[in-house]
């Protein structure tokens, strides 16, 4: 039996406390006390000063009326140090939950105590207080006997709460329907009669109590329905399913999946320390961007833990939360998980699995006893919520987030083989003000987390390698390359990519016609939708637009042929009977347009004159062989290749069948366009990201900027030499593109809104090389740069207002104007950057050096 102090859902926290106060005074009142003075008072929990009718003996007391978490022994470890600090008499700790298992080891020794030192601490669980209630005549038995007969059979009870709420107290029992709760029984707990007042139930119904995602306005049922009813069933649970075939866009079936090694084994590491019960956590979180292959992942996992090695030791139930459509759905996966279990030899066979408590599902009389018979066969179970973020993106689901929630706080307060894990989206948006986002936070003392990182070089090769397995024939070396060039590390996008070539080979295409210069996702996409009827196209954003949908809405809308072709595309997936795009990448360029921004992860394996040499050799219209390339910049063969795939993956040229051409993103091919272009890369570039995110260390040393690319490129294993050239190598591109710029031996990003050039970089450098001495005041400078930005240009030798000259110069230094044909022009691309003139002048002051 459980209590629940229960309140209305925008009750203050003194109305909570007024209960939980009224609820321990009745108690005191049994035992001949008095409350002398309030100590403490915060809502779920108050301290009380007590006096004895007869003895006047004084007594502390500390009440807890928690809901989703059990006491644990530091509470009464803390109760001691209050008894001892106080000098107390006695102390009693009254809770409406029950003690964990540390507390109860604890109670135990404390009660094997001498008799003095004993009878100094009173612990008082839901039963004590029930008990001594009933002892009392403040409430009556709950009733067992009537609820049955209400409903024909004990079976469809659940466990009795005694609800303290401000309309009085109450014995409210679920009802169950297929091993689930789904409605309420409440009876009046001074006389146990039924309460059969719509009006009092709906007031009971609102308040916060675990229950009241149930309905409490149960009819009679006739005894002849109960079989029908024992025998229905829980609501559909999907599984996570996989790819019927590797070229499937669904989550990769375990023998296609490749790498994540270090993964798999940090999962089974902590199921192995819950089973040795080295860890109080019960939960873990597997975490990443957007198809970076968690569910594959999760597939993967539940693989392994039934291998020959595994079978009996570890048990995975993996559920896919976007076929959820109200809060049954969670306790239905968690009963179907465990009955799963136990049909495959997990745990004691012969239990009747029921979820009679609601609130604490995994506390319900039969689900606890089996969990815990999982220790002595050194067994675990798992359970696993995939695309969890689905919970808190529609306000329907809301109910389930909250059920979900519950779960996972009730098996965070539990020690015992059995754990939840859940896949949560780390590039969706929650608001700060959401309740996923506190959950989140809330929940990171209880869980471990493994966030999954992009695709090593190595790894992606491997998922090539299965590639061209399918295919049957070895990839072109271009063609291998452009592919992890082009996916950055990304599993959806190799995925995509490699299953857009593998699509071309089965068509008979040749290879060597495949050698294009670069692979656009974008443009995958829009080739898939550009397939589509019209009647398909507005199918599936509408499907888009209310994912995750029921089926037969869209039916009714669309048709069941339009449904059925977008499904045998591939371009829909039905999880129970919702309905999703396959890829929620996919779901977001059909609503908007775009694709997820990838950050560049190439490695430039050359600097910026040695491209440079060679792009200023091409046009939009010829295309030159490496041959001629070498002939026309005396470079050999080799450093031709490296140059060429800087020059593609910096889209500054195009590579067709092996001829270079220049990029239609170059219009001029001179300096400080290539470099515009390649600035537009590297500002997308994951050294520049962790730079900008790292801002806070302004100023950077060459050995912190290496453990920086190390720690953006964690599967990389380079010596020490190689780690440290790529970092300079970078840094000297960055400073190039106006993102960094050396001082002093040390690296400062600060990006700069503008490409430098190199001979504007060796100027710069000359210029930095004399100490700024400003030979005329801010203020005047400032209207000097009023002046001349209206002029747009002003002649070298034109007469200027009274030290304007000298104001001049100190904007030519810091490149605002620039000296053109004994004019002075203002570089209206720096200047348009900023709103605020007396801004990009305190900026460019900012950069200069000091003594």
């Amino acid at each position: 039996m459980k209590i629940e102090v229960a309140v209305n859902k925008t009750a203050s926290t003194k109305e909570r406390g007024d209960l939980l106060e009224s609820l321990v005074g009745r108690l005191l009142q049994a035992q001949s006390y008095d409350v002398v003075n309030e100590i403490r008072f915060t809502g779920v929990e108050l301290d009380l000063l007590c006096k004895h009718k007869v003895s006047g003996k004084e007594i502390y007391v500390e009440c807890k009326a928690y809901r989703n978490t059990n006491i644990d022994a530091n509470i009464l470890k803390n109760l001691v140090g209050t008894l001892v600090f106080k000098d107390y008499s006695e102390a009693w700790l009254v809770s409406t939950v029950e003690y964990g298992k540390e507390a109860k080891g604890f109670i135990k020794e404390w009660k094997d105590k001498p008799k003095e030192q004993a009878t100094k601490l009173s612990f008082y669980d839901p039963l004590q207080i029930i008990n001594s209630l009933i002892d009392s005549k403040v409430i009556q038995n709950c009733p067992t006997d009537l609820a049955t007969s209400h409903i024909g059979s004990i079976n469809l009870l659940g466990e009795w709460i005694l609800l303290v709420t401000p309309y009085g107290l109450f014995w409210a029992a679920p009802t169950i329907s297929g091993g689930i709760p789904t409605n309420v029984l409440c009876y009046y707990a001074n006389n146990n009669e039924l309460v059969d007042d719509y009006a009092l139930l709906d007031k009971i119904a609102e308040t916060d109590t675990s229950l009241n995602g149930l309905s409490f306005k149960l009819p009679r049922i006739n005894k002849s329905k109960v079989a029908e009813i024992e025998a229905l069933k829980t609501v559909s649970v999907v599984q996570i399913q996989t790819g019927e075939a590797w070229s499937d866009y669904r989550p990769a079936r375990p023998e296609d999946f490749v790498g994540r090694v270090k993964d798999i084994d940090y999962i089974f590491d902590f199921f192995k320390r819950i089973k040795e019960n080295s860890t109080n956590t019960r939960i873990f979180a597997i975490t990443g961007n957007s198809g970076m292959g968690k569910s594959s992942l999760i597939a993967k996992l539940k693989n392994k833990a039934s291998n020959y090695q595994n079978k009996n030791r570890f048990f995975i139930f993996s559920v896919d939360i976007r076929a959820a459509t109200g809060p049954e759905y969670i306790l239905s996966s968690l009963l179907q998980a465990l009955k799963t279990a136990q049909k495959n030899g997990f745990g004691t066979q012969d239990i009747d699995l029921i979820l009679s408590d609601v609130g604490n599902p995994l506390n319900s009389e039969t689900i606890k006893k089996y969990l815990e018979s999982l220790e002595s066969k050194n067994q675990l179970i798992a359970l696993v919520f995939d695309q969890f973020e689905e919970l808190y993106s529609k306000p329907e689901l809301y109910e389930v987030f909250e059920k979900a929630k519950s779960l996972l706080l009730n098996a965070a307060s539990i020690k015992i083989n059995f754990c939840l894990g859940f896949a949560w989206k780390t590039d969706s948006t929650t608001h700060s003000e959401h309740p996923a986002y506190f959950f989140w936070h809330q929940l990171s003392d209880y869980r471990v987390t493994r966030k999954l990182a992009p695709f090593s070089d190595s790894e992606s090769n491997a998922v090539i390698n299965i590639f061209e397995k399918e295919i049957q024939q070895k990839l072109h070396h271009d063609l291998r390359h452009n592919l992890v060039a082009s996916s950055q590390g990304y599993p959806w996008l190799l995925k995509k990519l490699s299953i857009h070539l593998y699509e071309k080979i089965e068509n008979g295409i040749n290879q060597d016609d495949l050698l294009e210069n670069k692979l656009d996702v974008a443009s995958l996409f829009k080739a898939d939708m550009e397939t589509l009827s019209l009647a398909e196209t507005t199918c599936l954003r509408l499907i888009a637009q209310r994912a995750p949908v029921d089926w037969f809405e869209i039916i009714e809308v669309s048709g069941p042929d339009t449904l059925k072709s977008l499904i045998d595309r591939r371009l829909v997936i039905r999880s129970g009977d919702r309905l999703n795009i396959y890829w929620d990448i996919f779901r977001e360029y059909i609503l908007t347009g775009n694709v997820p921004a990838i950050l560049l992860r190439y490695l430039p394996s050359t600097d910026f004159s040695s491209v440079y040499k060679v792009v200023k050799h091409l046009t939009h219209n010829e295309k030159l062989s490496i041959q001629e390339l070498v002939e026309r910049t005396e470079l050999s063969e080799g450093t031709i290749q490296n140059i060429g795939s800087d020059m593609v993956m910096f889209g500054v040229a195009l590579r067709e069948s092996g001829l270079y051409s220049l990029s239609e993103e170059v219009a001029i091919c001179n300096e400080i366009e290539i470099l515009k272009a390649i600035r537009e890369k590297f500002s997308k570039h994951v050294f520049t990201s962790a730079l900008k995110e790292s801002s806070i260390h302004s100023v950077w040393s060459v050995s912190n900027l290496i453990e920086l690319l190390k720690q953006s490129y964690p599967a990389n294993k380079y010596a020490e030499k190689t780690w440290h050239a790529y970092t300079v190598r970078l840094c000297r591109w960055l400073e190039l593109c106006g993102f960094l710029h050396l001082s002093k031996g040390n690296w400062i990003y600060k990006d700069q809104g503008e490409v430098i050039s190199e001979r504007t970089k060796t100027e710069r450098n000359r210029r930095k090389g004399n100490v700024f001495t400003a030979p005329a005041s801010p203020s005047l400078t400032l209207e000097a740069l009023s002046w001349i930005i209206d002029k747009k240009s002003v002649g070298k030798k034109e007469e200027k207002p009274k030290g304007y000259r000298n104001a001049l110069s100190i904007l030519s230094r810091f490149e605002i104007i620039r000296s053109e044909n004994d004019r002075y022009i203002v570089e209206q691309d720096k200047v348009s950057k900023f709103l605020d003139r007396k801004g990009l002048l305190w900026l460019s002051a900012n950069s200069e050096e000091v003594l």
